[in-house]
């Protein structure tokens, strides 16, 4: 690994805005090798290799990362996708954080979980912002290749998560749709036996994700903020304001709805969803059962993101926020990082692969 920093590169490319539109997002990417992570100056880990997208609209800066991260009190190391959210409510920095760590599949009698941290390489795209009538988009996707289904033995039954966000910022609110597409073109499932499930065993996939939400300018021990309300398809984070008037923050939205792929075409499907509402994080599981194995071919589900924000302003999108007196956002992934160790099992590196592409309007990332 080379030694190297933060390199953050603002682009955007679109029409001038109007006094009809709202203003454009300011876009920057990130990518950084063996950094050292503190947190009240005491050293937390070492970033082995980050990527990262973030952009600022209106008060609000959205931030997606990827992280090989080692934790220095246990020596453990992972990989895990991160979606953070910062803004300002009345003076005071608050982070949305939505998280992912693994994949479960459930046939015959097994549960297998497939950690992240087992993929083989990882990609990261992003396109040009344009406008959808009056409202600023952008898509960027996040690719794992080659994810193990089992830790340990049958090296070659590997699957593919494709982590495709779609961000709409509007005046007030931004929504960010994040699809989840599994490709399981290479998967194979076996019994304890060691011999392989026959075509047509129905089996389920299961995304885990976590939400946490906090104010960065609480006392230590006191920055999370537990849900007011949940469902088994919602989460919600409420404030009350100084003036007494209510305010979501911000809300998860996991449809039950998905699509699967298989050689006569995409289907509807159901799925399930489910909320464990906790005092640090809360546990969301995304479910899709009646798959068939050897069949189904690929799947996407979408959930959301709804964040509510001050009207956005050319000021507010170009500058983003004050950071000056609150942890930056890397600071902030390296924090919550020790909280999501426990649920990490495999110790591996990953690397992110150059592609020749050919020139249709998308961009990689590259290494500074």
């Amino acid at each position: 690994m080379i030694i190297g920093s933060v390199n953050s590169i603002p682009f955007a490319s679109a029409d001038e805005s109007t006094s009809e539109k709202v203003p454009l997002p300011q876009i920057f990417e990130m990518h950084e090798y063996n950094t050292s992570r503190y947190y009240n100056g005491t050293l937390m880990g070492l970033y082995n290799e980050g990527w990262a997208m973030k952009f600022n609209h209106g008060n609000i800066t959205t931030s997606i990362a990827v992280r090989n991260i080692t934790q220095y009190s246990d020596n453990a190391t992972w990989v895990d996708y991160s979606n953070y959210i910062t803004y300002n409510v009345s003076g005071t920095m608050y982070t949305a954080q939505f998280m992912m760590t693994e994949t479960v599949f459930k046939i015959g009698n097994q549960t297998i979980q497939a950690s992240l941290s087992t993929c083989d390489d990882f990609e990261l795209t992003y396109f040009p912002v344009k406008y959808d009538g009056t409202v600023p988009t952008m898509d960027c996707n996040i690719t794992f290749e080659r994810i193990r289904v089992y830790l340990n033995g049958h090296a070659s039954s590997t699957f593919d998560l494709a982590l495709l966000h779609h961000f709409r910022g509007d005046w007030n609110q931004t929504n960010e749709k994040i699809e989840a597409l599994l490709n399981f073109s290479d998967t194979r499932f076996y019994q304890s036996n060691g011999t392989e499930f026959n075509a047509g065993e129905p089996f389920t996939a299961e995304i885990h994700y976590r939400m946490y939400m906090l104010d960065n300018d609480a006392p230590p021990g006191q920055q999370f903020i537990a849900p007011t309300g949940h469902t088994n398809a919602t989460l919600e984070f409420n404030l009350t304001l100084a003036n007494g008037s209510p305010l979501t923050l911000s809300k998860l939205n996991m449809k039950d709805d998905f699509t699967i792929y298989n050689g006569s075409g995409a289907h509807a499907w159901v799925g399930y969803s489910s909320m464990v509402p906790g005092t640090i994080f809360s546990a969301a599981t995304h479910g899709f059962p009646n798959l068939t194995y050897k069949d189904t071919v690929s799947m996407k589900s979408d959930p959301e993101i709804i964040v509510n924000h001050d009207r956005v302003t050319e000021s507010n999108s170009q500058n983003g926020l004050d950071h000056s007196s609150s942890p930056s956002w890397m600071s902030i992934i390296a924090v919550l990082a020790v909280i999501a160790v426990g649920a990490i099992g495999a110790v591996i590196f990953f690397k992110k692969r150059k592609k020749n592409r050919q020139d249709k309007g998308e961009k990689k990332l590259e290494k500074p």
